[in-house]
């Protein structure tokens, strides 16, 4: 059986938590944790965005309704998720060195 990896994780630093959770993979790994953490992005992206769609019509119908309240908390949440997110794929492409492009976006151009 394989021994564990062992992380040393600081919590006064993100960014070196999630370096070191990166350390050892090597340039085709770590380019495919990149590609997810782009899709992942994006994905989040697209949620706020839906959100976002979504407050704006029920606000312009009711904006002190009790629903429009609990999609403005939802919203918030995603941003926040979304930032906190970004933060972590910056760190995955930083430590890749380039951003990779996704196969997906091949056939947009």
């Amino acid at each position: 059986m394989p021994e564990p990896i062992s992380f040393n994780l600081e919590p006064s630093s993100p960014k070196q938590s999630i370096a070191s959770i990166l350390a050892g993979l090597s340039e085709h790994a770590l380019e495919r944790v990149a590609l997810d953490a782009i899709r992942e992005q994006r994905r989040r992206l697209e949620h706020a965005q839906a959100l976002y769609e979504k407050l704006s019509m029920l606000e312009a119908e009711a904006p002190l309704d009790e629903d429009a309240e609990t999609l403005r908390r939802d919203y918030r949440l995603a941003l926040l998720m979304m930032h906190v997110h970004h933060q972590i794929a910056s760190v995955v492409i930083d430590k890749l060195g380039h951003i990779p492009l996704l196969p997906e976006d091949k056939t947009c151009y």
